[in-house]
């Protein structure tokens, strides 16, 4: 095979025009495109970015909100227990005041029945001297028996007073 510098020169020549129409022709198409491949990236990370940000500002506000959340239930929780404390307090003091006024009342029937029998034991002495004032008047007689008389009715009130 021979070097043909005419072949050469004109495939050189060939190469070169359709290089020149090729840049002509499709270099404007492809650098549009690669511009436009390029503004597409470039806005895709623009968004990209956006969207990170956006998302930040969503975790500090629902961290924010979880921490009011936790404070709230905290409050809550705090108030419920005094309400509690409140309440049992509140359950104690009537519980005491009831019972007090149960043993007032208890109070109140034990001297109501102390006081009844203080009268129904007036009534039975009362009744026991008269007795014993009859027998005294009825029988009129010496000392010895007088006696006599006194200590019966002492028994006698004695069996009634057990």
């Amino acid at each position: 095979m021979e070097f043909n510098v005419t072949l050469f020169t004109l495939q050189a020549a060939t190469f070169l025009v359709g290089m020149w129409l090729s840049s002509k022709i499709f270099l404007p198409y492809l650098t549009g495109w690669m511009k436009d491949r390029q503004k597409r990236i470039e806005d895709q990370l623009k968004t990209a970015d956006q969207r990170q940000k956006e998302a930040e500002n969503l975790k500090i506000g629902f961290e924010t909100k979880v921490k009011e959340l936790e404070q709230n239930t905290a409050d809550i929780l705090q108030r419920t227990r005094q309400e509690a404390t409140k309440s049992r307090d509140e359950a104690i003091q009537a519980a005491r005041k009831e019972s007090e006024l149960i043993l007032a009342d208890a109070r109140k029937a034990i001297e109501s029945e102390r006081q009844q029998v203080t009268q129904d034991l007036q009534k039975q002495v009362g009744a026991l001297a008269v007795t014993i004032a009859e027998k005294i008047i009825r029988s009129s007689v010496d000392a010895k028996a007088q006696s006599k008389l006194i200590d019966e009715s002492v028994k006698e009130l004695s069996v009634r007073k057990n």
